[in-house]
């Protein structure tokens, strides 16, 4: 009986994972990667399908590689008439590339090919939608890729009349980009950032800049730039959201030459009327508090469902006299930010064990907490103490409980407590929590605490 609970506890988190990861903006069905043709359950489908195969006996679908649409074909009602458009991705068999196409229904409600583009990049990095031109439509914003020659490129598109039109960036370059409203006026911007600094006529080369590009109508240009962290050399992630209850901001996450990750956040003054990041601006005596070590690679993210995107900063708990210390030694901070006094308020603590793909919410008020974590068993020991003595030796341990990571087949095979609590399944690793404080019990509300706190970092 214990084996079946298990087995049906891993199927509902599985379930629970797959319905999660599903949107209600796309064509469902056409998401996989590997899936060259879509299923014949509607006739939408069949009829678009059709279209984009203009005659060949099939079509490659082509998938974003990131961002917040990774379907090869999306559904969106671009010009506001009610009626749904779609966008689809697929390889140009004819001379290579990529082939962007729009289409739309008719009157009679038969769909029609409005407008094809072909793109010679070999991948779609990825896509936004919005009213960058004011006029009330959504424009699609495609970031094109080519990871051969490490280069990458910005289209804007705009549907007109019944056709479509390209608004010409010039092949602006990017590292990464963001669809941004910094104003609120309901007038989306671009924010391109690009690690590569500009060179100088003295032959120096200039900090990175974000520019925000903004459009008069159809023609872009550069509203305004803001000088970003030097040493960054890769960014890891950026989003547009609220830092706290009334600002919304860029946070970008990056990672510097030396490996270690930094938090940089693009906020609109409203005084100045300009763009400003107080946490790019470092020097020796003001270091940027989100450097966090490379072990520890965490991105900023909305770590409580609030809505708000929280920042993280790491404090050293454990410190290993023969060992390098691995995530787990470390207690990381959930942070509003504030940038008009650039001031972070804490909201919850962690500890991020990375290589395991989880972290854990840490019980406010319930004591100082640390983990020992034994990488070959793949068991982390969750414990508190009363205080740091010499050389940040912890004193006073007490072990509450551990967490270990089975595959699936060692979490048939072992043999499990009864008392012992399943967290979550994902992606091959099963994960499961012991109680090992005698006076604890898994009803315990420390326990439960904990528990409710165990997240899965990168579903």
């Amino acid at each position: 009986m214990r084996r079946l609970l298990k087995k049906i506890s891993a199927v509902l988190v599985l379930l629970g994972v797959i319905l999660t990861a599903s949107g209600c903006a796309e064509l469902t069905g056409l998401d996989a990667q590997g899936l060259m043709q879509p299923p014949k359950t509607t006739a939408d489908r069949e009829a678009i399908y059709a279209l984009m195969r203009d005659g060949q006996p099939d079509v490659k679908l082509v998938y974003p590689k990131n961002g917040e649409y990774r379907s090869a074909v999306v559904s969106k009602d671009l010009d506001k008439d009610g009626a749904l458009d779609v966008v689809t991705f697929c390889v140009n068999s004819e001379a290579g590339g990529i082939r962007l196409e729009f289409f739309s229904r008719e009157a009679n409600g038969d769909w029609y090919s409005r407008a094809e583009f072909i793109s010679m990049a070999n991948q779609v990095d990825r896509v936004f939608f919005g009213d960058v031109t004011g006029d009330g439509q959504e424009e699609i914003v495609i970031g094109w890729g080519d990871p051969l020659t490490a280069t990458a490129s910005i289209s804007v598109y705009c549907l007109k009349n019944r056709g479509a039109e390209e608004i010409q960036m010039s092949a602006q370059p990017y590292s990464d980009m963001l669809l941004t409203d910094f104003e609120g006026d309901g007038i989306s911007e671009l924010f391109v950032l690009d690690v590569a600094g500009q060179p100088e006529e003295d032959g120096t080369v200039a900090a990175p800049l974000g520019r925000l590009f903004r459009f008069n109508g159809e023609q872009a240009y550069v509203a305004q730039t803001v000088p970003l962290d030097a040493a960054v050399t890769r960014y890891t992630s950026a989003v547009f959201m609220p830092v706290n209850s009334w600002y919304r901001a860029a946070v970008i996450d990056g990672i510097k030459a030396d490996g270690r990750m930094v938090t940089q956040v693009v906020s609109y003054d409203e005084n100045t009327q300009m763009l400003q990041a107080p946490l790019s601006e470092v020097t020796v005596e003001s270091p940027n508090p989100t450097d966090r070590t490379a072990v520890l690679a965490v991105n900023a993210r909305d770590i409580n469902n609030d809505s708000v995107v929280e920042i993280p900063t790491a404090e050293l708990r454990v410190r290993k006299s023969n060992a390098a210390v691995d995530s787990t030694g470390y207690c990381v901070t959930w942070n509003t930010y504030s940038p008009e006094d650039r001031q972070f308020t804490p909201v919850c603590s962690s500890i991020v064990n990375a290589a395991e793909n989880y972290y854990l919410i840490l019980p406010s008020g319930a004591g100082n907490f640390a983990c020992a974590n034994d990488t070959v068993m793949r068991r982390a020991t969750f414990f508190r103490y009363e205080f740091k003595g010499y050389d940040d030796l912890l004193v006073g341990q007490q072990d509450l409980c551990s967490i270990t990571v089975y595959s699936e087949d060692g979490w048939e095979r072992t043999g499990i407590q009864e008392e012992d609590i399943m967290l979550g399944s994902l992606a091959g690793r099963v994960y499961a929590l012991s109680v090992l404080d005698p006076a604890l019990t898994p009803e315990s509300e420390l326990i439960r605490r904990i528990v409710e706190g165990f997240k899965i970092l990168n579903e």
